[in-house]
């Protein structure tokens, strides 16, 4: 005879048997065995699901690997069809091309930071962590207000409550509120003044003869035969330089 548990799971199509979920689940809440398992030919996957408020015991749930990487892929195709776009960017910054370059360089950039931030706190704390959007995405429900994708966006937070939100939209108070897609823009662009800015105050130093440490990875970059540092303000001001006419060094 089925337990209740068997009918449940096999009411959401996970036909596990109770006593191997069971198993499956203590061994996860030991930290031992594996995070996905086959059964009748299927692999699922078993994940955290933060921790129960009342009983102060891990929440599990279990869905199909396939499942997971569909899902993984349509949140994929969200963040590039939500991403602020170079014609946006420009359109921002009056039509100047090189201000909606540098606003573009500067929110992928500040993007790569945050995605580093969440996996550092991830390690720091222990405590699993996933990059959430302050207004969730939209893509079946597109708003030309939603700010996307952006860096003004998102954030790093506990998986837990990521996943629990859903696409429900802060209210006010809460982190995000407010939050329009012009204002992203807007801040897109005025981090790309700031880069800006930085990079003219660079230039002048080099040409003034002073030393920095933008003339000297400058430097490095004009020579030859000296190894090329592989950093995102090397490559900037590289193209920076070349755009502005410096003298080749070496």
């Amino acid at each position: 005879m089925k337990t209740f548990q068997q009918f449940i799971l096999e009411a959401n199509k996970h036909p596990i048997p109770a006593d191997e979920y069971t198993k499956w689940q203590n061994d996860r809440d030991e930290g031992k065995g594996p995070a996905s398992k086959t059964f009748d030919g299927v692999e699922y996957q078993m994940r955290g699901k933060g921790t129960d408020k009342k009983t102060g015991k891990k929440r599990w749930a279990v869905s199909p690997t396939s499942a997971r990487k569909a899902s993984a892929a349509k949140r994929n195709k969200a963040e590039q069809e939500t991403a602020l776009s170079q014609d946006e960017l420009r359109n921002a910054a009056g039509g100047n091309t090189e201000r909606s370059a540098l606003a573009k360089d500067t929110e992928e950039t500040g993007i790569k930071k945050v995605k580093k931030r969440r996996k550092r706190i991830e390690k720091a704390t222990g405590v699993k962590q996933s990059l959430g959007h302050k207004q969730p995405l939209q893509p079946d429900d597109p708003n030309p207000e939603d700010p996307g994708h952006s860096l003004s966006n998102i954030q790093p937070e506990p998986l837990s409550p990521n996943t629990s939100k859903k696409n429900r939209r802060p209210e006010s108070g809460e982190s995000g509120y407010g939050l329009t897609r012009t204002q992203a823009t807007q801040d897109a662009v005025r981090r790309g003044d700031k880069l800006g800015s930085k990079i003219d105050r660079e230039i002048s130093l080099i040409r003034s003869g002073k030393g920095s440490r933008a003339a000297r990875l400058l430097s490095y970059l004009r020579r030859d035969k000296t190894s090329r540092p592989d950093t995102g303000a090397a490559r900037r001001m590289n193209v920076a330089g070349k755009a502005r006419g410096l003298p080749e060094y070496g």
